[in-house]
């Protein structure tokens, strides 16, 4: 199959916005939990020191004295070199994603991306959820340099795969965590749920939420994400056992806004063999059981070419042998 590959001037400014944004993401999250401190005077005119967490808690530090003062300078300096390398790497990110744009890196749909990085901002939910489906595509062509075509990558939705070995504690008491269908809200307001695992926004973008299919439908209860109401409920589908027990795969693309945006997904070796499978399936909507073949091909293909990945690597052993048995399909010269 025939690629777009980045040349060297894409490729460095590539690599130049996933550093400046690994960067930003570690002094991002630093500055979430550094916290604050500040005096507060007790009814008897002594002050104390007090750090204040992220859920609002609050814990002495001591009485006023040389010791809590010099916590209080470390701390103030603390936030001010936060803050500062902030404002430095947010200004590269901004000066990349016009050279982003400008060098046709920009490719993860907006909608998508906007999603992500509001997932992002709460590890409890984002750590648990992955991306599956076309726009997983865009993973594996910022770790390679290659682009697929367009008709291939083209989306309109964003499916997201929640693992239900975990059952999730979103709401916990030191920390109110909302649900996924809240933060879909966060992003923007017009998404409505329209079915149980599904949101839509007002230009027709959907988001799925959907779980492997469990042993026994009818007797298990649903696995629940949050307690909020009107969350989203994973819809059970068959055969996606086989993605959560696959090796997990990551990478930092860039979105239509030339911003960066990490996208969690499944090793490209399983994204292809599952991919194949739902070409073979009788109830598959033909239209998409060509286009499946069509990405597990060309999947496949970069997973081997590009990424030197072997499909019979000890690491796919969770995977059925079924799933291999028609590997040859896909595979391209020297997989």
């Amino acid at each position: 199959m025939q690629f777009d590959e980045l040349d060297g001037n894409q490729r460095k400014q590539l690599i130049n916005t996933q550093q400046v944004h690994e960067a930003w993401l570690m002094a991002h999250f630093d500055r979430r939990h550094v916290g604050g401190m500040h005096w507060k005077t007790s009814a008897t005119g002594r002050q104390y020191l007090y750090r204040t967490a992220k859920s609002a808690s609050q814990k002495s530090l001591g009485p006023r004295s040389d010791k809590t003062e010099d916590i209080m300078r470390g701390h103030q300096q603390r936030l001010a070199e936060l803050d500062d390398r902030l404002q430095n790497l947010t200004a590269k990110l901004e000066q990349n994603s016009l050279i982003n744009k400008a060098y046709r890196l920009a490719r993860v749909p907006l909608p998508t991306a906007k999603v992500l990085r509001r997932l992002k901002e709460t590890p409890r939910i984002d750590n648990r959820l992955i991306v599956v489906g076309t726009n997983a595509l865009y993973a594996y062509e910022a770790a390679t340099g290659v682009q697929f075509p367009g008709e291939m990558t083209a989306t309109e939705d964003l499916d997201l795969l929640w693992d239900a070995r975990k059952q999730l504690a979103l709401l916990l008491p030191e920390e109110n965590v909302q649900g996924v269908f809240a933060l879909l809200k966060s992003v923007d307001r017009s998404y409505e749920r329209t079915m149980k695992y599904r949101a839509q926004n007002r230009d027709g973008f959907i988001v799925d939420i959907i779980r492997p299919e469990l042993t026994d439908e009818t007797t298990r209860p649903s696995p629940r994400i949050s307690d909020d109401d009107g969350e989203l409920e994973p819809s059970p589908i068959e055969g996606l056992q086989w993605l959560v027990n696959a090796p997990r795969f990551g990478e930092t693309a860039i979105a239509e806004d030339g911003y960066p945006v990490h996208i969690a997904t499944v090793d490209p070796r399983a994204f292809a063999l599952h991919k194949l499978w739902l070409s073979h399936r009788p109830d598959r909507n033909p239209l998409k059981r060509h286009r499946d073949l069509a990405q597990a091909k060309a999947v496949a293909d970069v997973a081997v070419r590009w990424l030197n990945l072997d499909f019979h690597h000890k690491d796919l052993s969770a995977l059925p042998a079924s799933l291999l048995a028609g590997l040859a399909q896909i595979q391209g010269k020297g997989a």
